[in-house]
């Protein structure tokens, strides 16, 4: 089996966001942006999918709207953020899933795009077999490439929200296509992937077939990809949480548990939370940046909000030297000596005298972790778990 190198995520500076926003606006208007919509569409990774009311869009069509009337307005509005990878430590470590039910209050701002500086998560994809059904398939192909999700879009959405498309939407999940009702509310979640994933593999590491019968190398593909100037981020997979959902547990390499960790990190910065967990620093675009962005439609601030654990909560430099060690870079780390005691969830009513009439309302508050034991003492771990 071919196993792909060591190759990390290697997050921008701050600054560099509002560049990388203008790039993947720019590339949601381009043909080739187009055909990696219409193969995600094929692949089943999109969950949100409009149909007419009386057959279904055609590939072409849905990518059009998928594109051009919601992913590019999504990224022109959005308001930039960095999750800095103390913070990105603190809401994997806090991410069981949420108490309370999902609601677009917890949102910092109606539309979002946010980079982490480590993996939030990613799975593992078996190139022969993805191509196993498609003319490149070759047979003996045994590769896998390790995809990390490192960015997020968002935006408070309802389904008819543009008006521009004779269209009904519906959700598509694991359980089946349900129609999304008129006039509900929810929150439409983009995540991304950096390019260059094959970069992992070896030049010469054969993954399929080229049209003309010679074989089609992971080299191949990888400069194919940067001839592409799609940008450093690919379209990955979407989800949707409706307002008033319960989170369910969620297995490992999906959807359900990234948007875990992204509503986590909302939740982090909400001003409600109780505990002041973040520190949000702004770092401006210069004005040649300011005027590109006004050229490509770009409506939203072109600041960044660098979010970094608040002092109080930051662990020590040694401990985050460590992790980073620690961490490959292409999945999740798991940050295990930042927080013996991690961050615990208590659901709080906010309305105590309407509790036994059920007119109250209730709220997740997540509260700081600890280590147990007298000041100064040494700290112990282990792995047995007593009960």
């Amino acid at each position: 089996m071919t196993q792909a190198a060591p190759v990390r995520w290697v997050p921008p500076a701050p600054r560099e966001l509002p560049e990388w926003r203008a790039e993947l606006v720019a590339y949601t208007a381009s043909d080739e942006s187009h055909a990696a919509m219409r193969q995600a569409i094929r692949r089943g990774r999109c969950s949100i999918v409009p149909t007419t009311r009386h057959a279904p869009v055609a590939a072409d069509t849905l990518a059009a709207i998928l594109l051009n009337r919601a992913e590019r307005a999504r990224l022109q509005q959005a308001e930039l953020y960095y999750a800095t990878a103390d913070m990105t430590a603190l809401a994997l470590a806090a991410a069981a899933p949420p108490r309370e039910r999902a609601s677009t209050g917890r949102l910092p701002t109606e539309h979002g795009f946010i980079v982490f500086a480590e993996p939030i998560g990613g799975y593992v994809e078996d190139i022969g077999l993805a191509l196993a059904d498609t003319p490149a398939a070759r047979p003996g192909v045994d590769a896998k490439v390790t995809t990390p999700i490192v960015a997020a879009s968002w935006t408070a959405w309802t389904p008819d929200a543009t008006g521009k498309e004779p269209v009904t939407w519906g959700h598509s999940t694991r359980d089946g296509y349900t129609a999304i009702p008129a006039r509900s509310r929810g929150i439409w979640v983009t995540y991304y992937s950096p390019r260059g994933l094959l970069s992992g593999l070896p030049p010469e590491t054969v993954l399929g077939t080229m049209p003309d019968g010679s074989a089609m190398t992971a080299g191949m593909i990888e400069s194919e990809q940067y001839a592409l100037s799609g940008g450093p981020l690919s379209w990955d997979n979407e989800a949707l949480i409706m307002e008033g959902a319960a989170f369910e547990p969620a297995q490992p390499d999906t959807t359900e548990a990234w948007t875990h960790t992204l509503y986590t990190v909302w939740q982090l910065m909400s001003p409600a939370s109780g505990t002041p967990w973040v520190e949000v620093e702004d770092i401006p675009r210069d004005r040649a940046g300011r005027k590109r962005d006004t050229r490509l439609g770009i409506t939203g601030p072109s600041r960044v909000r660098v979010v970094n654990v608040h002092t109080a909560h930051r662990p020590p430099r040694d401990a985050a030297a460590a992790d980073a060690a620690a961490s490959t870079g292409r999945r999740e780390p798991s940050w295990t000596c930042r927080w013996p005691v991690r961050p615990y969830r208590r659901v709080i009513c906010l309305n105590p005298r309407g509790h036994a009439a059920g007119i109250c309302q209730h709220e997740d508050r997540i509260l700081p972790g600890h280590t147990k034991g007298p000041q100064g003492a040494l700290l112990r771990t282990g792995t047995a778990v007593h009960l």
